[in-house]
């Protein structure tokens, strides 16, 4: 056990055997008076054995000395003890204060847990509003779904009307093949009795030329007569009946000729009045249908269809300059849209927006441009050499240096016009080219200016799901014609008389005949151009 472990034990001891002892003065105890020292009995005792009493009580007082030096050493080792349990209260002290700040961390971590539940309970009752709202936005598709049902019926009712037409057209055609057959069994009696009649005229010629031959043996006969004219006086007069005769025979068979050629003349008119016929009424035919096809709509799902499977892509590889440093980046623009035909002439039309010629934000810096159109039904891709700007500086015409007959037979894709008459139907089919959509509304020429046709939004009838028509979106007309590229939201290019609409000195040549700095001014004089339109075909 420890020295001063075992002192401070002795002392507790002491302390207590102290505190139970009494110091009553007995009643035979002597007191030491005037100096008097009082000698125990026991000190006696050792006296008594022979020992010096000073020599004891020295011994008696290095003892207290040697207790008094060992209490004074435990009193040292107790302070340092002391300052040690200070030092180990006050670390004590700061673990107790870190577990506060732990509890208090904690308390803000409860704290916290009890704000993420009032977030959770907030997102729940947003989740309950947003269930409201589907369940809304469902009563709203199921309108939809009753409106396209309306749609179909009425399709329906178009398509029974054409099929009507289709009938009607069918007898019509039955008729006229039965006029013709008619036409055709009377010509071809006519030709029989033409050729029976120009059998009559051939029997005839051969009695004629039977009788000329008569006529001319009788009239080589005749000099014999004269040599015989006295033998034969008696014969002359039956001579001259016969020749008489003959005359008459003569004046018939001329008479039969010119009734056979009087036949088959009137044969041949009739023949070329029933020919004549049966051309006006094929003309006047073809003429109905191409009439009654002019006036034909087509179904809105025939047009999407034949626009998603005769779509192709317009790709631009560009590098411009980026950013405050300036450095070269190379980006890829891409775009759903049809090629276009007019006359020998194909092309394509599109939107410049996030293109590498847009002009409605910050224009590109651009450093060089390559491009090119893919199809699923081009047997390869075809290579854009140079583009053009409008005179709306947003739509840009791709010119494709192609043989639109070769193409159509190479590739069998089918290349789309421009409507002769844009405005014969009041409804259009607008084509959602990003996300491949479609719905049908009406659309109305611009009052004011010719070149944007106004989309009215509130008539939409969506068939593939409610959406907002947006910039590069394609607007056909009934007839599967493109009518226009939407601008915005509201109003779309009007495709019409582009030969004359191009920009003056808007040509821009790509690949390696790309002219950078040309490009880019003409970029910023565009973007001019565009601020001087109307805000209702900019925004």
């Amino acid at each position: 056990m420890n020295r001063s472990l075992l002192l401070v034990v002795c002392d507790f001891l002491l302390l207590s055997i102290l505190a139970l002892a009494r110091f009553d003065v007995p009643k035979d105890a002597v007191i030491a008076q005037d100096g008097q020292k009082i000698v125990s009995k026991e000190v006696v005792e050792r006296i008594s054995d022979g020992e010096n009493y000073d020599d004891v009580v020295a011994e008696l007082e290095a003892t207290n000395e040697t207790l008094l030096e060992n209490l004074s050493s435990d009193k040292d080792d107790l302070f340092e003890q002391k300052l040690k349990l200070e030092a180990e209260i006050a670390e004590r002290q700061k673990i107790l204060e870190q577990k506060d700040q732990e509890i208090d961390s904690k308390d803000a971590v409860i704290q916290g847990n009890e704000q993420a539940l009032d977030l959770a309970k907030n997102e729940a009752e947003k989740l309950e509003a947003q269930r409201k709202e589907i369940e809304s936005k469902r009563e709203e598709l199921l309108q939809s779904n009753a409106a396209s049902k309306k749609e179909l019926e009425l399709l329906a009712k178009n398509l029974e009307q054409a099929k009507k037409k289709s009938e009607e057209l069918a007898e019509l055609k039955s008729e006229k093949e039965r006029e013709a057959q008619a036409a055709r069994l009377e010509l071809a009696a006519s030709v029989e009795r033409a050729k029976a009649q120009e059998f009559a005229a051939s029997e005839a010629r051969a009695m004629l030329m039977d009788e000329k031959k008569r006529s001319d043996e009788l009239l080589a006969s005749t000099a014999k007569i004269d040599q015989k004219i006295d033998s034969l006086n008696k014969g002359l007069d039956g001579v001259g009946q016969d020749l008489k005769n003959v005359g008459e025979g003569l004046a018939g068979v001329g008479e039969k000729i010119s009734t056979v050629s009087q036949d088959v003349s009137s044969v041949k008119a009739g023949v070329s009045q029933v020919e004549k016929d049966v051309q006006e009424s094929a003309a006047s035919q073809k003429e109905n249908f191409r009439k009654l096809n002019e006036r034909q709509t087509r179904s809105v799902n025939e047009i999407f269809t034949r626009y998603e499977q005769n779509k192709v892509t317009l790709e631009l590889t560009y590098t411009h300059k980026f950013g405050i440093t300036q450095s070269i980046r190379e980006d890829k623009f891409s775009m759903d849209t049809i090629l276009m035909v007019d006359g020998n002439f194909v092309y394509a039309l599109v939107h410049t927006k996030d293109s590498p010629f847009r002009v409605e934000f910050n224009p590109r810096r651009l450093v060089s441009v390559t491009g090119q159109i893919s199809g699923s039904k081009l047997k390869a891709p075809l290579e854009v050499k140079e583009i053009a700007f409008m005179d709306d500086p947003r739509m840009i015409i791709v010119p494709l240096y192609a043989n639109p007959q070769d193409l159509v037979k190479s590739s069998g894709i089918e290349l789309f016009r421009a409507p002769q008459n844009p405005f014969l139907f009041d409804d259009a089919v607008v084509v959602d080219v990003k996300d491949s959509r479609f719905g049908q509304t009406k659309c109305l020429r611009d009052e004011k200016d010719g070149r944007y046709i106004e989309v009215d939004e509130r008539s939409f009838a969506f068939l593939t799901g409610a959406f907002n028509p947006g910039k590069g979106d394609l607007v056909f007309s009934q007839k599967a014609e493109l009518l226009g590229i939407m601008v915005n939201g509201d109003y779309a290019f009007h495709v019409k008389n582009l030969g004359g609409r191009i920009e003056g000195g808007s040509r821009t040549l790509l690949g390696d005949s790309f002219d950078a700095d040309k490009t880019n001014t003409l970029l910023r004089d565009l973007k001019k151009k565009l601020s001087g339109l109307s805000k209702k075909f900019k925004y």
